[in-house]
């Protein structure tokens, strides 16, 4: 989900002095946290914690939460079938006014439950390259050089704030060295998540429910609602961990975002097997996707400090979504392209030129976006870890900025920020436009992804509105007169 990225450049440690911590491999604490909150650290005190019950249902509730949790699943099973078994058209029944007999809609989803039934159900195979793959990301998170960082307070447990170990930037590299190793020495052949695809995605279903269904079971049950699909949807605990490893960071990090580069990769291994090259569209894609985990990577000793870390409970939202919603459904430009001979849906170069140095722009504008509020908020918190990683950006830090003071807190009002209350997220949307456009305008089903996010966009937008509205009260209306546009300077 957009908040989900958090590209932002590292920054100098403001705990003690200047210099800069080394990468080191964990641990730094006394010991590993145990996976949830055990008694004597959970405390929880709701007189003094403003998030101690459900302030509101959110997504319609039960019935809305229940929806999405089938609705997605069945979308995305659809999709997998239109883009494989029907030229990456989108199809319905012959006879859309009738129910039943031929050509009518039980007949429609008998056939698109059929395909799914015969090519999609979990297979040995793609059961082992996918528990292999996260499984090697969840290794990676315990070896790899990193830095510690803190989160934020968390009054449910009496201002504790957890340590967590940021090695992502690391384990990407060497996921790559790995990987790409493997596909080289001929023990894995990349190309071959292509044709995984449908049974790699029922895997990472049932991975995405189970884990949540785990979490719901043995969490805090923090922030309830009392609702069991709404809960089991929001999830019923925060911080989930296992040993050093945060669960919600590492599946919104390191598990959806590296398993989307690895499609996207796979896409150009299939591509350059089947014809000898890989042509410009393909490299777009896998070039935009390439540059937007590595920025992940780059900055995630700022995402303990962020809103989703401190508020968002891990539930089948965010299980399901990071490990199976986001890698497999932002893939399609990628699956449509490996699937359909280049020549049907090349641009011309002087096109694909343009559109690359469109996607850098943007991944750049977000990058310093999200550089700048990063900067902003780790020089009051005392988090700012310096860390060599690559890109370094100008114009992420900003000296002295300009604040907007209210009595919950200063707001940015510096920078980017100075223009729109969202930079980041119309830079987000152009660069999920541009990854559907790679695949050309044959097929819509690839253009899902701009369209969800902007969807998605606006919903977290006004989610955060509101939010705003409650803790600044009328210094939030003062603020949005300030600053009155979200997404573009003077008009929106």
């Amino acid at each position: 989900m957009a908040e989900h990225r958090h590209n932002l450049r590292s920054r100098k440690s403001l705990a003690g002095d200047a210099t800069a911590p080394a990468e080191t491999t964990a641990p730094a604490p006394a010991a590993f946290p145990s996976p949830f909150p055990s008694s004597d650290d959970k405390q929880l005190a709701p007189a003094n914690d403003p998030h101690a019950k459900e302030e509101e249902l959110e997504f319609g509730g039960a019935v809305g939460t229940f929806a999405m949790m089938t609705g997605f699943p069945a979308l995305f099973y659809y999709l997998y079938a239109c883009l494989f078994f029907h030229d990456g058209k989108l199809v319905g029944p012959k006879h859309p006014l009738e129910l039943t007999g031929a050509g009518g809609w039980v007949d429609f989803v008998q056939h698109i439950a059929g395909l799914v039934w015969e090519n999609a159900m979990p297979t040995k195979r793609a059961t082992t390259v996918y528990l292999s793959f996260v499984g090697g990301q969840f290794l990676l998170a315990f070896v790899m050089p990193g830095v510690w960082q803190k989160g934020l307070p968390l009054k449910h447990r009496n201002g504790l704030q957890l340590d967590y170990f940021c090695n992502a930037y690391a384990a990407q590299w060497a996921t790559i060295a790995l990987v790409g190793a493997a596909h080289y020495s001929g023990v894995f052949n990349l190309a071959e998540v292509i044709d995984l695809y449908g049974p790699l995605l029922t895997v990472a279903s049932l991975f995405g429910f189970a884990v949540a269904a785990a979490t719901y079971v043995t969490g805090d049950n923090y922030r309830m609602s009392g609702n069991v699909v709404y809960d089991y949807f929001m999830g019923a605990t925060l911080n989930p961990r296992i040993g050093l490893v945060d669960i919600k960071m590492f599946f919104e990090i390191r598990v959806s975002w590296s398993i989307l580069f690895a499609l996207a990769m796979g896409a150009v291994a299939k591509q350059y097997q089947e014809y000898g090259y890989v042509s410009g569209n393909t490299a777009l894609f896998a070039y935009g996707v390439g540059i937007y985990w590595n920025a992940c990577g780059k900055g995630e000793q700022y995402i303990p400090q962020t809103w989703d870390m401190n508020y968002e409970k891990f539930g089948w939202l965010l299980s399901y979504w990071n490990v199976a919603g986001v890698p497999f459904s932002y893939a399609y430009a990628a699956i449509y392209m490996a699937t359909h001979d280049p020549a049907t849906y090349a641009y011309p170069k002087p096109v694909l030129s343009v559109l690359f140095v469109l996607l850098t722009a943007a991944q750049v504008t977000m990058d310093i976006a999200m550089a700048q509020k990063s900067h902003f908020k780790a020089l009051k918190t005392g988090t700012y870890i310096k860390r060599h990683t690559f890109p370094q950006l100008p114009f992420a830090e900003l000296d002295k900025p300009k604040t907007f003071k209210t009595q919950a807190g200063d707001l940015l009002v510096d920078g980017l920020w100075a223009y729109l209350r969202k930079p980041n997220y119309i830079a987000d949307w152009i660069q999920a436009l541009i990854w559907g456009a790679s695949a050309g305008t044959h097929s819509l089903i690839p253009y899902y992804y701009p369209v969800f996010h902007c969807t998605m966009l606006l919903h977290r937008n006004s989610r955060d509105d509101a939010k705003c509205a409650r803790k600044y009260g009328d210094d939030w209306k003062r603020y949005k007169e300030l600053v009155p546009c979200s997404y573009i300077p003077y008009v929106f």
